[in-house]
């Protein structure tokens, strides 16, 4: 059976000059950049997709080399073959390989269910049309800041947050105690992300009073490899404990802490994890062992849009991240991703990933761009 193959692949990093953020004390402002692959096939179908990075200082040249790198295998390849190709190229030694890997896969996932005219997650088999979001807070100064932004965030529909807070022990606990006493009585989804900064005596403490306050997850206390640590700390907590996602981007590593229950979910990023077939099998393992999934889409508009078809397309992930506030992560996007007034995240309706980029208004910000052609 004959079959539209890759024709043309079009690689972009982009640097928008938005507001720079952080979520640690410990780090300086991010510059997040965009690296976008664009597929072209031999009948005229496109295929997109793009992941998110972050770094101090400048924006990120590595993700865009290691793409580069890798998509001289790319080109050839047939649209229907993604399971082929996808393991293919996880045989290559390419420099962070599963960027790419992701990224591709992703992108002839965009094209194939376009080509179907259906959205992704229902071409992986929908199991529900909405997720429920939380907003992910940036790093902020002050405790009135905190508070003043979790207000904003609930006028804006939201009624989960996710706080990143300064990850200094002692403040962290004291900002906790501030937030439970001003929204006290109110329904909120509450969760807290400290980018691995404790020690496991500090986890303990902090996540027993998360425990009595009831808080819904626990995120990134130590270091995602420590896994003996984390056994004891989701021992002795009530509160899921969950690791950051992005340091172990590995099936059998995220199947082996589940196992140990090292954490209470599995945590991962659809653009770090080999795309839509990586994430299938990690889904398929949490969901062997009774367990949710914490799917990361912190990022612009296009990694937002990955990991939301995932988590549509399976029945065990309960929360959207949206980075907020979040007009800076919709730069170039003609379709975003804002909660209704129930606080739910709601695909476009159109096929693929269902989002659209105006390159008119990503072009100043291009500061890469190769193309690859058969």
């Amino acid at each position: 059976m004959t079959q539209p193959v890759v024709k043309a692949v079009d690689l972009f990093a982009i640097g928008p000059d938005g507001e720079k953020v952080s979520w640690s004390s410990f780090l300086g402002p991010m510059c997040e950049a965009m690296i976008v692959a664009k597929l072209t096939f031999d009948n005229g179908q496109e295929g997109i997709a793009g992941l998110t990075t972050y770094t101090e200082h400048e924006f990120d040249q590595t993700a865009f080399h290691s793409a580069a790198l890798m998509t001289p295998f790319l080109l050839g390849q047939g649209m229907y073959d993604i399971p082929q190709i996808n393991a293919e190229l996880g045989r290559k030694y390419v420099p962070l390989g599963h960027l790419p890997i992701s990224l591709f896969d992703i992108a002839l996932h965009d094209a194939k269910a376009k080509q179907g005219g259906l959205p992704i997650y229902q071409m992986l088999g929908a199991a529900k049309d909405k997720v429920r979001a939380y907003a992910s807070s940036p790093l902020l100064e002050t405790i009135d800041d905190y508070i003043q932004y979790c207000h904003q965030m609930l006028d804006q529909g939201f009624n989960a947050i996710k706080i990143h807070p300064r990850c200094v022990f002692e403040e962290d606990l004291a900002l906790v105690h501030a937030l439970q006493a001003e929204f006290a009585g109110r329904e909120i989804g509450w969760s807290l992300d400290v980018d691995s900064n404790y020690n496991l005596e500090q986890a303990l403490k902090m996540g027993r009073l998360l425990d009595q306050y009831q808080w819904e997850f626990f995120e990134e206390p130590l270091s995602d490899a420590d896994l003996d640590s984390y056994k004891a700390l989701a021992d002795a907590l009530d509160i899921d404990v969950i690791c950051g996602g992005n340091s172990l981007p590995n099936l059998h590593l995220i199947k082996h802490a589940l196992q140990m229950r090292a954490w209470d979910r599995s945590r991962f990023d659809v653009t770090s994890i080999g795309g839509y077939t990586g994430a299938i099998k990690v889904m398929g393992a949490t969901q062997a062992m009774g367990m949710k999934a914490e799917v990361q889409s912190w990022g612009y508009t296009l990694t937002q849009a990955a990991n939301l078809h995932l988590m549509l397309a399976y029945s065990n992930c309960d929360y959207f991240e949206q980075a907020a506030p979040y007009e800076k992560y919709e730069v170039g996007a003609k379709q975003v991703f804002r909660p209704d007034a129930d606080g739910y995240i709601n695909p476009t309706g159109l096929p693929g990933l269902g989002v659209e980029l105006d390159w008119d208004v990503l072009d100043p910000f291009i500061y890469q761009h190769r193309r690859f052609e058969l």
